[in-house]
């Protein structure tokens, strides 16, 4: 088994998008530059249980920096236990939080940060037996490199929609917020049968997928469970393929192994396609299921859909956030990768 306290990943790109209102404003793509942060957690030396508040800072000469994706673990014993992620906003700052009750009393942990999806620092925690959730703050400084936008001709209004200018089939994909901590593969596939009119509830695939310690077979763990372990998980693109028969659509699950063109292709035929990606980096290890299966889990996993692209990047729809946003080439093409390039295209019959 194989699991990381340090996250080395690759850069983030998160782009705001304008909508309604903004119509034929000019879109913005992002270079990557130093910046500092800071980490604030309630308390480093909490009691077992705690529910920890925290946020994360980010400012470059002075100034705040908005849409930069963080991401927060919590590590004890050389496993992921828990997390949160964000993304910050006109103020620099994203409000993050995590449940404690992985690690006992006397136990030892490291709340590992990712800005723009690289390691930017830390700081440990001391699980004692009468500690507070709320005494005793720790404050740590973080660098790293995140996005600098910059004015660019690339991305174009459409409708009163984002797209980029890469894709021959425009698509119109509504961002629809997940209604549960881990839905967000659910919630992907509903956005993306809306985009051809059909409504289905998130909650509608719960008993046609069914449950699985492997997540190619069925859903990983408690679906209303803390996002970013690999205990409470998810699922992968198998059984959502079966499940969309039942509302007339078809599902199209492939792995794209690095090669770009097999989303891009799909994205050029008007196919919205749901894309698994790393959030917290590579943290891939392997399990298997009771008759010697092996599957392949890593922490931090987040589906969203993709429904245009150019030559700088992808533009999807997040269910955890009910927005769209970009994601640079580099950076999706890496983060995409620690699953092998995983995805279902989706559309009716």
């Amino acid at each position: 088994m194989r699991r990381y306290a340090r996250l080395v990943g690759a850069w983030v790109v998160a782009l705001p998008l304008l909508l309604g209102p903004m119509l034929g404003s000019h879109q913005v793509i992002a270079q990557s530059a130093s910046a500092k942060g800071w980490l604030t957690i309630s308390s480093t030396t909490p009691a077992a249980g705690c529910w920890l508040d925290g946020s994360v800072e980010v400012r470059r000469d002075g100034v705040a920096v908005p849409d930069v994706e963080v991401g927060v673990s919590l590590v004890h014993g050389g496993e992921v236990v828990g997390g949160d992620r964000g993304v910050t906003g006109a103020d620099g700052f994203t409000w993050l939080g995590f449940d404690m009750g992985g690690v006992p009393v006397g136990g030892e942990a490291w709340v590992d940060v990712l800005m723009g999806g690289v390691y930017a620092g830390g700081l440990p925690l001391s699980v004692t037996e009468g500690g507070s959730c709320s005494d005793n703050a720790g404050l740590a400084e973080l660098w790293g490199e995140v996005p600098v936008a910059t004015e660019s001709s690339y991305a174009v209004e459409e409708g009163g929609w984002t797209a980029g200018s890469g894709a021959s089939t425009a698509l119109w994909v509504p961002a629809i917020p997940q209604q549960r901590g881990l839905s967000c593969e659910y919630a992907a596939l509903s956005m993306a049968m809306a985009a051809f009119g059909v409504d289905v509830s998130e909650y509608a695939f719960d008993s046609i997928v069914g449950w699985s310690a492997n997540p190619h077979w069925g859903f990983r763990g408690n679906i209303s469970g803390w996002w970013g372990g690999s205990d409470d998980y998810g699922v992968y693109a198998e059984p959502l393929a079966a499940a969309v028969e039942s509302f007339g659509f078809w599902g199209d699950a492939f792995y794209a192994n690095g090669d770009a063109g097999a989303l891009t292709s799909r994205l050029d035929r008007g196919e919205p396609t749901l894309v698994w990606i790393a959030l917290l980096g590579d943290q891939s290890f392997v399990e298997y299921a009771g008759d010697g299966t092996p599957y392949m889990l890593s922490a931090g996993q987040h589906v969203v859909v993709a429904y245009d692209y150019d030559e700088n990047g992808v533009y999807v729809a997040d269910p955890a956030s009910a927005t769209h946003r970009f994601y640079e080439w580099g950076w999706f093409m890496n983060m995409w990768g620690v699953f092998d390039g995983m995805a279902l295209a989706v559309g009716p019959y």
